[in-house]
Formats: C-alpha cells, structure tokens, sequence
C-alpha cells in the first residue's frame, strides 16, 4: 500500500466564537479517548479498465472531501481537538479533520474480501495509523480512504470514543453520507437537524472515575488470540427457538447469541461468571431521546451465573433481569431532577468499577459484551451505491466480545481471550454447530 496524500480538512465555515468550546457530559468524563475503526467497503462500478477506475477513484476522494467539509460545519466538535486530561471540554479550534489518501497496488478489493483471514490481516492498513503525528489521540476523527486499481475503494474513519459513542458514530456517518449524496440531487433540500450536547443535561462533574480502571482490569499481559465467527440467520433462528421460554417468548439475536457464546465460554468452568453489556439509554428516558444528542450516553447492565448453570434459556432470563434492573435503579432517576439524574450516572459507574474489581478479587469469570448490532451500516452510501461489508478492528482487550451485523442480517461475533481459554473455546462443539469459525489470528 501506498499513502498518497495528508492533508487537514476544515469546516467550511468557522465555528463561531459561542461554540468554540464543546463541554463534556459526565459520561464523556468516563469515556476512554481511544480511536473506534471503522471499515466501509465499495465494490468498483466497472469492469477492469483502469483508466475509468481512476477517474472513479478521484471522483470519489473529491466527493468525500467537499461533504466531510460541508458536514464539518455542523459536527463542529470533531474538527477540534482534546485538550489535557484534565480538561472537561473539546477545543473546537477548526484545526481539521486528518485525511489520508492511500492506494493499493497490485491486489484487487474482491480478492480481500474473498479471503476474511487475508482481510483481517490487512484491515489496519486501511484506518489511519495511530502514530502518523505524535499528537494523534487529542484528534476527534481520523479519515483515510484507500483506493484499489479495479476502482474499489475502503473509507476508514476512527471516530474518537471520548465524545462519541456508537449510536452518535453512526448518526455523523449517515448525515455525511445523505450530505455527499446531495450533489446528485440539486433539487433536495436536506436539512441537518440541530446537535444536542449530552452536557447540556449531564454536565461534568468532579471525582469522575476513568474507564481506564476497566480497561486496566482487561489489559492483555499474557499471549491471547481473537476469533471471528459468524451466526447465519437460519441458526440464530433456531438459538431464538432454544432459548424461548415462558418468562421471554420473543429473545432478540442479540439475546441467542449472545447467550450460546457465554454457554460456550463458561462452558469448562467450575467458577461463577458475571457479563457485563453495554445499552443505548437515549430510547429508555422519558421523553426519550434523538439520535442527534451527540456524546456518550451508555449505561451498563450486568448479569450472572454459577458454575453449575448451563442452561441458555437461564441466561437469557439472567441477561434480560440485568436490564431490568438496570432501568429501575439508574435509568428510571435520570427522568428526575439534574443532581438526582447525575447522581444515579455516579453510581452506576461506581458500581460496575466495584462490581469488576470484586470479580477479580473473588476469582469469577468476567466477560464484556458489546453489540452494534442494529446500526445500519450496510445503508452508508456516500453516493456510489452501499457497502459490501462493514468490518471493524477490535481493542486488544481480553475477554472482550463484540457483535456485529452481517449484510444477510447474520452475527459475527469478534471474541478476544487468552491462547489458553481460546484453545478451549475452539473444542466447542455445541458453538461449531451454530457458528463458523471465519478468521483467527494473535494479538
């Protein structure tokens, strides 16, 4: 691969002076400041002439550029860059967006993705690497876009997590994109709705504990290895069956398979195990919340099992009571007053930061799930046509599982442990029976 090109892409307007300072929520306050890869594929539009796939491949960087600037205007934060680690706001000092252009020599698009084990293996290649300026991580997003001699073409953003969640993520990509794909329409009249800063309800706090605490607890200090597998949807129809039960009639995906693979992972352990996940509050306040309130608004549910519990109908029951009381002791006081609202936030950090350090202390199995299953990143068509897959790298952080949509509406499930566990994991016959093992490699 070859960088062709950085430059810094600004808004096309200045931020005025009133939002030259964008406030954390105290969510944000928690949140890590690490980079989130994601990976959109184009196919080409042609067949195999080079000349049009270059004159593509340019079509497509200057559409990008022109849009990112346009949508920049309005994500104004992400244009700014962090401040200390003590700061509480984002200096939105229009400094830009780092853009890289890359190019691809002598391998065609559909090769990689024809080959998922060669795809991860070059999937870092085509986000911006994290040490391209020392002063990378104070950056809100980073941009690369490789283009491929066939005329296909890989947009890599990494959206920094300290201001953005997932549902925000995707929320900046599918306003980008409906913005690059004016050009094709003069006639539209796509109006970009108004940014909500969580802070404005949340504001920051003081003695607000770190997500590196959690990290710390998950950080890999012995060899461990990530398996790719995916769930096709005849088998998570036949998990959703399985794990049917009087108490829930209708379990979610993410219910079955998340559930089969803590089954699977617990599966050769005497010890008590404890899950944690992540949940998208906006929709469970009241009023509930737009996608365009942009920070961090995640809240953390918690479920459960002794050693002696196999069954996966008990771990949906056990999945859907941590939300449960996820709702009634946090969710439910954040409709209240602002103190009381912050305050429930406060504990339910505290909690989980307990909850994580008295697993460690006790010798229980602690595993962290969490799905972007449902955010349409299949429908980001920046004017070309959607994406033919949608991937991401995940953080090298054991016992971490993530779930992601496939184009078919499948499963795949990145599942990061130790050499040892996994070994373990991959004698699983009940896992096999549902799921395909696509891609491994270590860490």
């Amino acid at each position: 691969m070859e960088l062709i090109s950085q430059e810094f892409v600004k808004p096309i307007s200045p931020t005025p002076n009133h939002l030259k300072s964008f406030e954390y929520s105290i969510c944000d306050q928690f949140a890590l400041s690490d980079h989130i890869p994601i990976l959109l594929y184009y196919p080409a539009l042609s067949d195999d002439n080079q000349q049009e796939s270059k004159a593509i491949n340019s079509s497509r960087l200057k559409r990008l550029k022109k849009s990112l600037s346009e949508i920049l205007a309005h994500y104004y934060p992400l244009a700014g860059r962090l401040r200390s680690n003590n700061s509480t706001c984002v200096d939105c000092n229009d400094e830009g967006v780092s853009f890289l252009e890359a190019f691809m020599h002598n391998q065609r698009l559909e090769d990689i993705l024809n080959n998922p084990h060669e795809n991860y293996k070059t999937a870092k290649s085509f986000v911006p690497p994290a040490s391209f300026e020392s002063f990378s991580s104070s950056f809100l997003l980073l941009v690369q876009v490789t283009s491929f001699e066939c005329g296909g073409t890989v947009v890599g953003v990494a959206p920094n997590h300290k201001i953005l969640d997932m549902p925000s993520v995707i929320t900046f990509l599918t306003d980008w994109a409906t913005l690059a794909r004016q050009d094709d329409d003069p006639n539209s009249n796509f109006m970009l709705p108004q940014l909500v800063p969580l802070a404005k309800f949340f504001p920051p706090r003081d003695n607000v504990p770190s997500a590196s605490i959690i990290a710390e607890a998950s950080l890999i200090k012995e060899p461990c290895r990530i398996n790719i597998y995916v769930f096709n949807p005849s088998s998570i129809a036949n998990l959703k069956i399985k794990a049917t039960s009087e108490n829930i009639t209708t379990p979610s995906r993410v219910d079955a398979v998340t559930s089969i693979v803590w089954k699977c992972l617990t599966a050769y352990s005497n010890r008590p195990s404890v899950l944690t996940y992540t949940v998208n509050l906006r929709k469970r306040v009241a009023p509930p919340m737009h996608a365009h309130h942009i920070g961090n608004f995640i809240g953390f549910a918690e479920a459960s099992k002794q050693g002696s519990e196999k069954d996966m109908v008990d771990m949906v029951v056990s999945l859907r009571k941590g939300l449960s009381e996820l709702e009634n002791k946090y969710v439910k006081r954040l409709n209240g007053n602002q103190d009381e609202a912050i305050e429930s936030i406060q504990e339910m950090l505290r909690d989980l930061i307990s909850l994580i350090a008295a697993a460690i202390k006790n010798d229980v199995d602690l595993y962290h799930f969490t799905s972007w299953c449902g955010f349409p990143f299949y429908d980001v068509d920046f004017g070309w046509g959607k994406p033919i897959l949608f991937s991401s790298i995940t953080s090298k952080l054991k016992n971490v599982i993530t779930l992601t949509d496939t184009k078919d509406g499948g499963v795949k499930v990145y599942i990061c442990l130790s050499e040892e566990d996994m070994k373990m994991l991959e004698k699983n016959t009940e896992l096999l029976t549902y799921a395909t093992l696509e891609a491994s490699f270590p860490i």
